[in-house]
């Protein structure tokens, strides 16, 4: 069986308010074709659809549309889960309508029973080519509840929960292959234990001129019952796993079955500098897959750029120079690490007036900040391009008495920023 895994879409995601939508609705046309370029017999979408719980009727419209172009492809199965900022109410809406047009989506677990997540894919032919164990983000509760109901007394969600529900999925898979020598494949939206990070090869070339030389793997210790999973979670037998919720691709615990594709599309500026993939994988009953990493064409560039004041205007003018030819669609983020205090606004001004690029934000370090703590005016001013998201981390790492970019404060952060943003965006709903 060859299907195309792919995750974390983000849909309706306007990143520092950059209007998105002509690159999703670029990478979701390429993605079509791609299907039927490698003769996919099955999408599998990891989680994540929707970049929030109340996404725009734009963003829908992309994916409704997405989902009916498929109808014209080769691509006879189509399985999507929801991820930890989709609601899964919202997917799970026109399951049913869907599921006439064979695309078999599962927002939740809630209301749900076992058999509900797990089905037999068919090829063009109508024969069955895999069964896949269709497994969506959940949080304690939902995972508590969705067993209490067998259970007597108190029950508490735990990674022995976690790892009962995949090996509960995987027996009903194996009732429905039968004796069929067919594929099981299964999807999670969750944390794993022991990624392998970035590699060298999913650098792009820019990063010549936007990168400090630093690689960081987005490698985020959560704290809570279904954070770092451990990969004993999945069946062994699983013929593949198709991860959501990392934005980058990476192998898990070393195991060649079990894989985030990453997101599309670049979610935050410390992910600029890196390759983005889908994911077309061939599958076969007892043997290791076979996985090529298609590159996503990129449709906006991002950059990320850090150093002292002259390092910065120097990679500008750099940038200037390369986007005098290429004409890209391109946004910038800096940050002064080093160097006195400075308004940072006012000393960039002459670099980014009429420029091809623009730069979104502009900030200094902490202990720059701390030097100019007398000069409030100029402090208010250099950090006036800080997000909601920023302000939240630096909340955290007050009250934890830790700084910044502590692995602690990370974690909290990770843990926490998707509640955070859908109490904003409850806010803003009611105010």
């Amino acid at each position: 069986m060859k299907f195309i895994h792919t995750s974390d879409w983000h849909l309706g995601n306007t990143m520092h308010d950059i209007d998105r939508t002509n690159e999703a609705s670029a990478f979701l046309e390429w993605l079509k074709n791609e299907i039927d370029t490698a003769g996919a017999q099955a999408l599998v979408v990891a989680g994540d659809i929707f970049d929030v719980v109340n996404p725009s009727n734009a963003a829908k419209s992309q994916y409704y549309r997405f989902l009916a172009s498929l109808l014209t492809t080769g691509c006879k199965n189509v399985v999507v889960v929801g991820g930890n900022h989709d609601s899964g109410a919202l997917l799970d809406a026109p399951s049913e309508i869907l599921e006439a047009l064979n695309i078999k989506v599962v927002g939740s677990i809630n209301n749900r029973k076992i058999e509900d997540m797990v089905f037999v894919l068919k090829g063009s032919d109508g024969e069955p080519i895999g069964v896949c164990c269709a497994v969506p983000f959940m949080r304690d509760m939902e995972l508590e509840q969705f067993y209490k109901s067998e259970e007597k007394g108190e029950t508490t969600a735990d990674e022995s929960l976690l790892k009962r529900l995949y090996s509960d999925v995987y027996q009903r898979a194996l009732e429905l292959r039968g004796s069929r020598n067919i594929p099981i494949i299964a999807t999670g939206h969750l944390y794993a234990s022991g990624l392998s990070g970035r590699e060298s090869e999913d650098a792009l070339e820019s990063t010549a001129v936007g990168s400090d030389g630093a690689t960081d793997d987005g490698v985020r210790e959560v704290v809570g019952t279904l954070g770092n999973v451990d990969v004993s979670v999945f069946p062994a037998d699983l013929d593949y796993v198709a991860l959501g919720h990392i934005h980058y691709a990476t192998k898990v615990a070393d195991n060649p079955k079990v894989w985030y594709s990453g997101s599309p599309f670049v979610m935050g500026f410390d992910e600029a500098n890196y390759k983005r993939y889908v994911f077309a994988v061939d599958s076969e009953a007892g043997n290791l897959p076979s996985i090529q990493k298609i590159i996503v064409p990129r449709t906006i560039r991002f950059e990320q750029y850090k150093g002292d004041l002259d390092t910065l205007k120097k990679k500008l003018r750099n940038l200037e120079k390369e986007l005098l030819d290429s004409g890209e669609e391109t946004y910038v983020d800096l940050l002064l690490t080093s160097g006195e205090f400075v308004n940072l606004t006012a000393a960039l001004e002459v670099e980014e007036k009429d420029k091809h690029f623009v730069v979104k934000r502009h900030r200094l370090a902490r202990e720059i900040l701390r030097k100019g703590v007398s000069g409030i005016d100029d402090a208010v001013e250099s950090t006036k391009q800080y997000t909601k998201e920023d302000y939240f981390r630096m909340l955290i790492a007050k009250n934890m008495n830790e700084n910044g970019d502590s692995e602690q404060v990370k974690a909290q952060y990770e843990k926490f920023i998707g509640l955070f943003n859908e109490a904003v965006n409850k806010a803003h709903e009611n105010a």
